[in-house]
């Protein structure tokens, strides 16, 4: 079956998103080039310049894709009938995730680069604030009636320190290259820590 221009367009985005992050992680962001990018896409860079404005959409494309796996991921385990047991039962999986060092970097890359850069900064603030929308939701799915006797702010709060566990397993992993191999000392820590966020 022949793929219609739209399924085209979008494997060539995704092959220009793979790239770019093979790129950006391997020489940073201010030191990769269209150029450089287009070479490790295999296409030319008037290609590229018809699917990406610049640069920073580039870079903005990968944020918001990560932020749709992220999505993806809580929609997954909306659709559990015992959303607590599942997360505790994905937590070494969920550690394994946070902890590869390419990917790490990448993130930091952007996060480096959203600091910097007001255009990229406004993508990243709307991805996290989508994502700690769809965690409050989770929270609240995972306490069930018990949510209805916490205010607002002590969801959000919740939420917010969901995201920081993960997102300093990001980090960490940068810090410790041992980190596949401490998993197994974590995991049970996390555990205790997401049955404070998602059930107490």
């Amino acid at each position: 079956m022949t793929a219609s221009p739209s399924d085209r367009t979008l494997a060539r985005r995704q092959q220009v998103l793979e790239a770019a992050a093979e790129c950006f992680r391997r020489r940073g962001f201010h030191a990769a080039s269209m150029a450089e990018i287009a070479k490790t896409a295999g296409m030319s860079p008037g290609h590229i310049y018809n699917l990406f404005e610049n640069k920073d959409d580039v870079i903005a494309a990968i944020v918001e894709r990560d932020c749709e796996e992220v999505l993806d991921r809580i929609a997954e385990f909306k659709q559990e009938g015992d959303l607590l047991q599942k997360m505790l039962a994905a937590t070494e999986q969920a550690i394994d995730e946070h902890s590869h060092v390419a990917k790490s970097a990448l993130q930091l890359e952007v996060l480096a680069e959203a600091s910097r850069n007001p255009k990229l900064a406004a993508v990243v603030h709307r991805s996290e604030a989508l994502v700690t929308q769809k965690a409050q939701e989770l929270i609240r799915l995972s306490l069930g009636a018990r949510a209805d006797a916490l205010p607002p702010d002590e969801i959000q709060g919740r939420a917010l320190m969901l995201g920081a566990l993960f997102n300093g397993l990001t980090v960490l992993s940068v810090r410790r290259p041992d980190m596949a191999a401490l998993s197994t000392q974590m995991a049970p820590v996390m555990r205790r820590i997401l049955n404070v966020i998602l059930a107490d």
